[in-house]
């Protein structure tokens, strides 16, 4: 058996040739190319050092020293050129745009919760919803997925909310029946027709197989959760008591499949509603007592006027009115 030494001097990989290089980060002594691309793919390295090891008070050198440093100097360049790069210190804090607080005060009304990502998220920038305040129409953006048909996605620019769901399907199901203005390009048939083929099962098994799922969120384990949808509902109703970030994704699946996908009760929505409403009008009164205590304060109390007085001291003074009352007579 050789020994420790022996060991650091041969190459670990091949145990042929001494070893000429140390991997930063694994620390895996190797003699030529092919070993080190080797020890990468076995031990799933990437040779970059990891400034964050922990390495024991004993062992600790004035290289060690050196690289925190070095750490701390990147960590502080990283943080002011975020400081100084408006479109990474972005972040909504203060009040809404006047067109999404009127958009998300509309979707309150509706009974739904929708809620907005920072300026520059991509999910943001790509979100159409639009409230029509001058007809009192809201037109949602619908992200469509189809998990069997190699998780296809299709996407509803501005759908109008009192459309039946069924309807808004059925036009993506089988595009080629969306009438359009106008002459269509055979690039733009074409696509139409392929984007068709591949939802050939989803029409082959109609609407009686299909079932819409929409992708939960602020729920216990939100990331693998969803809420069924009523096709015979229009989108509005199909909307209420959820919450939306941004605009709502659906995911259309077999029946078959319905296994798969863990669904939300309604009893556990009913009770995450009464949650959140409870958890408001709690923030409400603490806001208010906050309100009061801030403007009792500096206010001279009269101790002698003061009719803050408990149940027992209020009954105690009632003795005492009655007993001089007695003996006045």
């Amino acid at each position: 058996m050789a020994t420790c030494s022996v060991k650091l001097e041969e190459c670990e990989v091949c145990g042929g040739r001494s070893a000429k290089y140390t991997c930063p980060k694994c620390e895996v002594r190797t003699c030529c190319l092919d070993c080190v691309k080797i020890h990468k793919k076995e031990l799933d390295c990437d040779g970059i050092r990891d400034k964050t090891k922990f390495v024991p008070l004993k062992a600790f050198t004035d290289l060690d020293v050196l690289s925190d440093y070095r750490l701390l100097e990147e960590v502080g360049r990283s943080v002011d050129s975020f400081q100084r790069d408006p479109s990474k210190k972005y972040t909504r804090l203060g009040n809404l745009p006047v067109h999404l607080h009127k958009l998300k005060t509309a979707v309150h009304h509706r009974n739904t919760k929708l809620e907005f990502l920072p300026q520059n998220f991509s999910r943001h920038k790509i979100n159409t919803t639009y409230y029509k305040w001058k007809t009192n129409e809201l037109f949602w953006r619908i992200e469509w997925i189809f998990p069997q048909a190699e998780n296809m996605k299709h996407n509803d620019n501005r759908v109008l909310e009192t459309e039946r769901l069924s309807t808004i399907l059925g036009r993506v199901l089988d595009p080629l029946t969306i009438e359009t203005e106008g002459s269509e390009s055979i690039e733009v048939i074409n696509l139409k027709i392929a984007y068709r083929e591949k939802l050939q099962y989803y029409r082959a098994a109609g609407f009686n197989n299909i079932k819409v799922l929409l992708k939960a969120e602020k729920v216990k384990r939100c990331d693998s959760r969803f809420h069924e949808l009523n096709l015979t509902e229009t989108l509005n109703e199909n909307l209420e008591n959820k919450t939306i970030i941004e605009f709502p994704v659906f995911y259309v699946i077999l029946k078959d499949h319905t296994d798969m996908y863990e669904i939300v009760d309604t009893d556990e929505e009913e009770a995450s509603t009464e949650a959140e409403q409870t958890r408001g009008n709690l923030k409400r009164k603490h806001t208010n007592n906050q309100r009061v205590k801030k403007k009792n304060e500096g206010v001279p109390v009269n101790f002698f006027f003061d009719n803050d007085l408990t149940d027992s001291e209020n009954e105690s003074m009632e003795m005492v009115s009655k007993n001089k009352m007695y003996s006045n007579l």
